[in-house]
């Protein structure tokens, strides 16, 4: 039953990255973690940028030039970050027994699993601050561990994803 489903609902599913929010301004000096990974992002065609030039009031009638990048996404039709491979089930390590609770059957695995199909970005050294994506490279030597709840439901089992809060597996 939970390789089944585990195959079907969990494995496969693309993972996305999202380090900040877009659109950011960037001082073009800075050498900040986010202009590190936005100058490489960049570098790898995965935002825009555009160079901006303003004065700045410095207070006392003093002004000063700011050199700064605007950085964009490229398109708006994938909010959900830039993707970076594939989760594969490497081992149900447990698998409880259904339990009833009022009206419902629920199960729960405790699933080892790694990042396949990772992209050719991710092994920039830019991005080694980023522990996400660290790990992942690693993930198959060493897994990320995470347990999933099946619930059984019109005759099959399912993946079960509370409605109030937003499933991360």
């Amino acid at each position: 039953m939970a390789a089944s489903v585990l195959q079907q609902d969990f494995a496969g599913e693309r993972l996305y990255w999202t380090p900040m929010r877009l659109p950011m301004q960037v001082e073009r000096a800075s050498t900040s973690r986010d202009a590190v990974t936005l100058a490489a992002l960049f570098r790898h065609q995965m935002v825009a940028r555009d160079e901006k030039m303003y004065m700045e009031d410095m207070g006392a009638g003093k002004k000063r030039v700011v050199l700064t990048w605007d950085y964009r996404a490229l398109n708006d039709e994938d909010p959900e970050g830039f993707y970076y491979g594939i989760r594969r089930v490497k081992e149900i390590m447990s698998l409880s027994e259904p339990q009833q609770q009022a009206d419902e059957t629920y199960a729960e695995a405790m699933v080892a699993w790694y990042v396949d199909d990772i992209e050719s970005w991710v092994r920039d050294p830019a991005f080694r601050a980023a522990r996400t994506l660290r790990r992942s490279q690693e993930s198959f030597q060493k897994p990320f561990e995470t347990r999933v709840i099946f619930k059984h439901e019109n005759g099959r089992w399912k993946i079960w994803r509370p409605e109030n809060e937003l499933a991360n597996y």
